[in-house]
């Protein structure tokens, strides 16, 4: 009776360890979706566990832009990847950048100071309710393949 209440108690901590309402990384300010690709993903690619996290927001005043793009599990570990994000305000392609471990991130921006500390680009009003997703995020191997997309709604500020 005790191993049957034992493995009760280790089936309730798991599932409680699963939970989906602990708090997540993505900012309460923006749009956030985390996309899953296996092997047999739709978008190619072939790792196990691959997730881009896509996370964007529109300001009017001042008029701002800003989108993340950030991909998880990567491989190879430490390879070259890139970002590419479609909107309203048409398809900006960020430089190619090295993951650290298995992990890259991308910023995109209209701010002229996040644009001074790396973010690549876009204008001010690339960003705009639209039909369908407003951004579409993807993550790009080596040789310029779409290894991950996902498409997300903005919040306006």
């Amino acid at each position: 009776m005790r191993g049957f209440i034992a493995a009760g108690f280790v089936s309730l901590l798991a599932a409680c360890a699963q939970d989906g309402s602990s708090p997540t990384s993505a900012s309460a300010d923006s749009a956030a979706v985390i996309a899953t690709q296996g092997s047999s993903g739709s978008s190619g690619g072939g790792a196990q566990g691959l997730t881009v996290r896509v996370r964007c927001e529109r300001r009017t005043a001042p008029n701002r832009s800003k989108i993340s793009v950030d991909g998880n599990n990567l491989v190879p570990q430490n390879g070259l990847f890139q970002a590419r994000v479609r909107a309203a305000g048409g398809v900006v392609t960020a430089p190619a950048r090295r993951a650290i471990g298995d992990e890259a991130e991308f910023d995109f921006d209209s701010n002229p100071n996040d644009i001074a500390q790396g973010a690549t680009a876009i204008s001010a009003t690339f960003i705009s309710a639209r039909q369908g997703p407003d951004v579409i995020g993807e993550i790009l191997n080596a040789q310029g393949q779409v290894i991950a997309s996902q498409g997300v709604e903005c919040e306006n500020r």
